[in-house]
């Protein structure tokens, strides 16, 4: 983070936490006050505010899965500490299956279970504390986000400020670059979870490109060429020379002379073009029949 973005950061969390804490106190339904999770909540919704952990619906879908795992797993499992291995797990399944994971759910959870088998009417209790609390650190990332620190929140895209070219066409990078088929696909690869939007690795692609291109600008071209080269001499074999390029994959080879100064380049196309001069039988024998058209479905030329 930058130094500006740290006393965002900082500024969001002090007065979103003292207008939740305040928005508790002055709730006329009983006594509330605040719940531990929405600390680590509160980190995520003022320091992250972009995140996808930090937007409405993770924060307030897992803690709703995570209130009703805890109290089925404290009313259902006697021993607290088999009951909350099964409340967490449970809570992270479910989270992840209705694409609303937020860690300090899982904080909750364990709360839950930890304060014992619920009545009826303690059960209640709770899901009603735990409602107030979100909606109160709800609607304090709302206020205080946009308002305060002027961060978009939920969060949105921003719009492109209009077309680099005023035609009916894609813009270039559209066409030719990363897009979000490409990210899901990278993403489904990794099989994990990416806490990064895909719009967001768009555009850090699209700035990493920039940056790169701005970076090769000044580059010589001794800086961008090899130099841990493979190489031969005037006095290498023919057959040699055509067995390094095959070992490394390669289409041209350097000549140097005794002092490692370039003399020329044999290339693959050089030996192709010679393959009737008669310097090298046996080499030009075996590429002309690797060339030859092969009669039939099979063969049994060398790769």
């Amino acid at each position: 983070m930058s130094g500006a973005e740290r006393r965002r950061s900082t500024l969001g969390g002090l007065l979103g936490m003292g207008l939740c804490a305040w928005l508790l106190h002055m709730a006329p339904v009983g006594s509330h006050w605040l719940l531990a999770p929405m600390g680590a909540s509160a980190v995520i919704l003022f320091a992250l505010s972009h995140s996808p952990l930090a937007q409405p619906w993770p924060v307030l879908g897992s803690f709703a899965v995570a209130t009703v795992v805890g109290l089925a797993s404290a009313w259902a499992i006697p021993d607290p500490w088999l009951a909350s291995g099964v409340a967490l797990g449970a809570s992270i399944w479910l989270m992840a299956r209705l694409n609303c994971i937020h860690p300090p759910a899982g904080a909750l959870a364990l709360i839950v279970v930890l304060d014992g088998m619920p009545t009826l009417t303690h059960a209640a209790q709770t899901a009603q504390l735990v409602t107030l609390n979100v909606l109160a650190l709800m609607l304090a990332a709302l206020l205080v986000n946009n308002l305060a620190l002027r961060r978009r929140y939920p969060y949105r895209a921003p719009k492109h400020n209009g077309k680099l070219h005023p035609t009916h066409d894609a813009e270039p990078l559209e066409r030719t670059g990363l897009n979000h088929a490409d990210l899901e696909s990278a993403v489904r690869a990794l099989d994990t979870f990416v806490d990064v939007r895909g719009d967001e690795l768009v555009e850090l692609y699209r700035l990493a490109v920039d940056h790169a291109f701005e970076r090769h600008i000044g580059l010589t071209c001794g800086e961008n060429m090899s130099r841990d080269v493979v190489t031969v001499e005037c006095s290498t074999p023919l057959d040699d020379g055509w067995a390094l390029l095959r070992k490394h994959r390669i289409k041209a080879l350097p000549v140097v002379d005794g002092f490692r100064r370039l003399i020329s380049v044999v290339t693959v196309a050089d030996y192709l073009r010679h393959l009737d001069d008669g310097l090298s039988i046996n080499l030009a024998a075996r590429l002309q029949g690797l060339l030859r058209r092969t009669p039939g479905m099979t063969s049994k030329k060398s790769k």
